[in-house]
């Protein structure tokens, strides 16, 4: 058992970067098909998107990386909307009983103007193993900023885990459970049926990652996407569909030539 956690812990190094995200912070599944990039699709990334929604959102995300249970992330959440402060939650959970890190996170948003919204979330941290005698977690904080540049362009911006405070055994080593990056991303809407996306980050390691993506609206209730990210070189796919009138399933592809294919599912309800 211990072999399996350090190959498990061995691991995590690997998959934020294939992703380029932690492994409590993954994209929904509507951004995962289109390379993985966070910051202009959800309030994960941006808390300023909550400002922008119309509808009240329900969810739950299931990722596995490498077809290894031991290393899937499993999300919930709920996006509360109102004209005054929409607020977000969101619980996440990466790992197994013997390894596991935990996410729980509030969120809040506000538009500034016609244009512009801004955004802040809380976040507690914590990562529990075999391996340690103590629990260790971090609080951190994010702020996010969406701007409509013309009609069919926008831009977003997010700093996220910083600043952040330890809290626990001092002796262990945490901060790749909250790893402080800063993204950049936009989204234009070639026509009504399609829609470009893309983003760029650099994180705590000096590492500079990006995201490319398409989504195409085949009919009203299905759409099929593409996407790559740069670290390292990962192509994606993925599907939309809503199965009624309130509720939407996303699937999510991501393929590393190495270590494989990691597939998410995700399903939300709107009210």
């Amino acid at each position: 058992m211990k072999k399996l956690i350090l190959i498990a812990a061995g691991l995590l190094q690997i998959a934020p970067n294939v992703a380029a995200k932690d492994n409590l912070r993954i994209s929904d599944l509507r951004a995962l098909g289109m390379g993985g990039g966070g910051v202009m699709e959800t309030p994960l990334f941006n808390p300023s998107l909550l400002a922008l929604q119309n509808k009240n959102k329900l969810f739950v995300n299931y990722y596995n990386r490498y077809s290894l249970r031991e290393l899937a992330t499993v999300s919930g959440g709920f996006y509360f909307q109102n004209n005054i402060f929409p607020v977000g939650l969101d619980i996440t959970s990466f790992g197994y009983d013997e390894y596991r890190e935990s996410m729980f996170r509030l969120s809040f948003g506000k538009l500034l103007s016609d244009k512009l919204s801004l955004g802040i979330a809380i976040q507690y941290t914590l990562l529990q193993s075999e391996l340690f005698q103590e629990s260790t977690g971090r609080v951190s904080a994010d702020i996010g900023l969406t701007y409509q540049l013309v009609d069919n362009l926008s831009l977003g911006l997010s700093v996220l885990h910083l600043p952040s405070v330890h809290i626990g055994d001092a002796n262990i080593d945490n901060r790749h459970i909250a790893p402080y990056s800063i993204q950049l991303g936009f989204n234009c809407s070639v026509s009504s049926d399609m829609l470009i996306t893309g983003s760029a980050e650099h994180n705590e390691e000096d590492k500079i990652t990006g995201t490319f993506g398409v989504e195409y609206t085949i009919f009203e209730d299905f759409s099929i996407r593409a996407g790559i990210n740069t670290a390292p070189f990962s192509p994606s796919l993925g599907v939309g569909y809503k199965i009624l009138y309130s509720v939407q399933a996303d699937v999510g592809i991501l393929y590393h030539s190495v270590l494989g294919t990691s597939m998410g599912i995700g399903i939300g309800y709107f009210f």
